[in-house]
């Protein structure tokens, strides 16, 4: 496929600038590592990138190393979607590939890829651990993965996903987010209240 046949880059346009809210986990493996929270904003964006309701993963964090970033370029501080948007723009996953394995709990090792920004394409912070995928500064530079330069690896047994039974049950969907833009619970938790309320 030339780069005339490639699909456009679709960005994914957001006000939010502060940085998603996270809480310190330790260290491994010598890297301070984080669990990143998914606020509102992020989550009407990754519902809007994988077509469905997001809560439907039933993800509202990941473990990241270090801290969100901003962008140099745009200043929206790195996030989870920036990981999505990437491999569907790069053609690394399709969105159904992602959507189930997150569903499974089946999170991509950190750091296997070179991480671009959603809102403008440019190189975020999270880089491929080897460099091996040069670290173009964007997106258009970065093209499409070439996935042969990659070993296949085994395919993770279903013992180290969500304990047995875990994935059959429904998965809820509240209507609202539980984490606001400033990672508060209270208007959820409220919400909660006046619905119990109500019964």
């Amino acid at each position: 496929m030339t780069k005339s046949e490639d699909k456009p880059i679709a960005f994914i346009p957001t006000l939010y600038r502060q940085p998603p809210p996270t809480k310190y986990l330790g260290k491994h493996d010598g890297h301070d590592m984080y669990r990143w929270y998914i606020t509102e904003d992020e989550y009407l964006r990754l519902s809007k990138l994988f077509g469905r309701d997001f809560q439907e993963a039933g993800l509202g964090a990941t473990i990241v190393r270090g801290v969100p970033a901003p962008c140099q370029d745009c200043g929206k501080y790195t996030e989870f979607i920036d990981w999505v948007w990437t491999a569907l723009q790069r053609g690394v996953h399709s969105s159904d590939f992602m959507f189930k394995a997150l569903k499974e709990s089946r999170q991509g090792e950190e750091g296997a890829h070179d991480v671009y920004c959603s809102e403008c394409g440019l190189l975020t912070i999270a880089q491929s651990n080897n460099k091996s995928e040069g670290g173009a500064k964007n997106i258009w530079l970065a093209g499409r993965l070439n996935r042969s330069a990659y070993p296949a690896k085994p395919r993770q047994s279903a013992s180290t996903s969500r304990k047995a039974g875990d994935a059959s049950k429904k998965v809820v969907v509240w209507g609202k987010w539980w984490l606001d833009n400033n990672g508060s619970t209270a208007r959820y938790r409220a919400s909660l209240r006046k619905n119990l309320s109500d019964v």
